[in-house]
């Protein structure tokens, strides 16, 4: 079950115990998109000198553990007193779990209003092919050296097991197919969303404001876009084709809904449209990756405007590194920049990301409408490739 993924975050009982106005509510939230550079957006954030960090970043509770109380979740930050002591005006986690689902949405809105929002979205295509290398190729490879698998040895080499493993084209294609039928208009992304939570306390007046302005329907991406489990060869309908066609790949890894959400996880506007719904417009922003690398600091100042901080010059912070590049487990593993500059490469990432020229074409122009209507919502443009301009 998805909870062996996400242990329980370890908080004394004692600390649980406490009333609840010996706790600081966070005062905002990172919530998500994975891939995208949380970790290090949330670093950034508490090396500003007013900032205290929670206990850990992800600590998911909107999502797997909203059955305990509030009183559990406020545990996990700064008490009251050390918060006084130390002079902070703000505490807040980086949960990437909390973008893609409307319930979590409206679970926060409904228990901490007035909460700050912020959303990590970096270029579509860089992301999805993140997420393959690190929520399906790694995954796999470290199951099938275990050598469970009927006909593929273990403990090999890792380039012994790349041919018993899909391509990042082919997984991109089976995804591209059904997410074309699901964000049809009148498409069973709107349909099923709106089966799904039109009709919930919360839903109701979501969709009667919509309906009223005249506004396009809301789409429940994670929710209705991808098929059930078939089989262990074939663990999502998606991938049935592929798996009749290349029969002797692998396919079950951990974490399907990541490995499922290549692309879907890359469309941010879908699950954004959620919160845009809940939650006033000015308190919620939108940062692209790729501006994080400004050594100056100034984008994360302007992050820090928007929470209400008093300027700080975050250049100190920034150049430290990375956090969490590249697969490294844990939230606190730091890149620096010069070995990051190993990661330039990421502007050569591109060439290398392996797809053909007509596919990358495809790509693309799918990105670019999804793109634009992000844009559009969030107020302000990123510096992305897939702005529709293929090479």
């Amino acid at each position: 079950g998805k909870l062996r993924y996400h242990p329980r975050p370890l908080v004394s009982k004692d600390r649980q115990d406490k009333p609840l106005n010996d706790y600081c509510r966070p005062g905002f939230l990172i919530i998500g998109q994975g891939k995208c550079g949380t970790s290090s957006l949330y670093h950034y954030i508490v090396g500003h000198p007013r900032v205290l960090p929670a206990s850990e970043k992800q600590i998911h509770y909107f999502k797997y553990y909203s059955t305990h109380p509030m009183r559990w979740y406020l545990s996990h930050f700064p008490s009251a007193t050390t918060y006084l002591a130390s002079g902070a005006l703000m505490t807040g986690e980086a949960s990437p779990g909390y973008l893609p689902y409307p319930d979590v949405v409206a679970l926060v809105a409904n228990r901490m209003p007035g909460t700050k929002i912020i959303c990590v979205g970096r270029d579509p295509l860089d992301r999805s092919y993140s997420s393959y290398r690190y929520n399906y190729i790694n995954p796999a490879i470290e199951k099938l050296k275990k050598g469970h698998e009927r006909g593929i040895l273990g403990k090999q080499p890792d380039e012994y097991y790349q041919q018993f493993l899909f391509s990042f084209e082919d997984m991109m294609r089976a995804e591209l197919k059904i997410l074309r039928r699901c964000l049809a208009p009148n498409g069973p992304g709107e349909l099923g969303a709106r089966r799904q939570w039109a009709s919930t306390t919360w839903g109701r007046s979501v969709y009667e404001q919509r309906s009223r302005q005249n506004r396009s329907m809301l789409v429940d991406l994670d929710g209705q876009c991808y098929g059930g489990f078939v089989s262990s060869k074939v663990p999502r309908i998606q991938w049935a084709e592929l798996a009749a066609q290349q029969p002797g790949k692998f396919l079950n890894v951990h974490n399907l809904h990541l490995s499922q959400a290549m692309i879907g996880r890359s469309l941010y506007t879908y699950p954004l449209e959620w919160w845009y719904a809940l939650f006033p417009k000015e308190d919620i922003y939108f940062v692209c990756t790729e501006e994080m690398k400004d050594k100056s600091g100034d984008p994360i100042n302007e992050v820090g405007k928007f929470l209400g901080l008093p300027s700080f010059n975050f250049s100190g912070v920034v150049s430290e590194g990375m956090y969490n590049v590249g697969g490294h487990k844990g939230y606190d593993h730091v890149t620096t920049w010069d070995q990051a500059h190993a990661e330039q490469e990421q502007k050569e990432e591109k060439k290398r990301i392996p797809i053909s020229d007509e596919f990358r074409k495809e790509l693309m122009e799918f990105f670019k409408p999804h793109n634009e209507r992000l844009f559009e919502l969030v107020g302000r443009r990123c510096n992305w490739e897939t702005l529709g301009d293929a090479p």
